[in-house]
């Protein structure tokens, strides 16, 4: 579930026999396969009403399990661009997630998902960071709030993961999530405070970044249908 339209395109050239079912607004939607495991790849636009509304409407259609693959703004110094980020749970910044439960409720990831993201990274070689994120409605800010999450330790924000680890939560569904740093706002490099670069809003090495964490998801699904499939 990538957050960008054109996400959705990128990841639908990574697997077999890719199809592209829909396309409407903010929503497109591929069905394929990666090493034989059917998949749908959805991107979910900006922000928790629309990222519910995708689970809402997957979840209909018969989708278990769900894997954001996005990007986020780092809160810690020393967080690298291009890093990729393992969340095992967010802060409830959010406000879509409290219209289903009260915010007491936790946003955490699914320890089977997060297990497979953790596996599937090491086995591909790439090194990854684990933590806590913050998902917020507002991409705009006050930077002195959004720093303050990160002395609690708090190493990056985003807009969508809490809405969707709560919904998948409260439903019974797995849901993980897996993130690559595009700024970091604690050094003044946050995207929306440095803007697009060159006419492009992401850097060359996010850009190589994300097709890694591409590659981790896909394989994170490949190692869940098999756990599954061995139970």
């Amino acid at each position: 579930m990538p957050g960008d339209p054109k996400r959705a395109h990128l990841i639908a050239k990574f697997l077999d026999d890719s199809r592209l079912v829909s396309e409407n607004r903010e929503f497109v939607v591929y069905t394929g396969s990666y090493r034989g495991v059917r998949l749908t790849v959805a991107s979910t636009g900006i922000g928790g009403p629309s990222a519910a509304i995708a689970v809402e409407e997957l979840a209909k259609c018969g989708t278990r399990v769900f894997i954001r693959v996005g990007t986020c703004g780092a809160l810690k110094r020393g967080i690298g661009i291009g890093e990729i980020i393992v969340p095992y749970a967010a802060v409830r910044w959010d406000g879509t997630s409290a219209r289903y439960v009260d915010k007491a409720y936790p946003a955490v990831a699914h320890p089977k998902v997060y297990q497979a993201l953790i596996e599937a990274s090491r086995k591909l070689g790439v090194e990854v960071r684990e933590g806590i994120i913050l998902s917020d409605d507002a991409f705009y800010d006050d930077l002195e709030i959004l720093l303050k999450w990160g002395e609690y330790n708090v190493i990056a924000v985003e807009m969508e993961a809490s809405t969707i680890f709560t919904i998948a939560s409260i439903k019974g569904f797995k849901a993980g999530a897996i993130l690559v740093v595009d700024g970091n706002l604690a050094e003044g490099t946050g995207k929306g405070i440095v803007g697009a670069s060159k006419g492009r809003e992401l850097r060359e090495e996010v850009v190589k970044a994300i097709e890694r964490e591409v590659r981790i998801a896909l394989e994170a699904v490949r190692i869940l249908s098999e756990s599954e499939s061995t139970r």
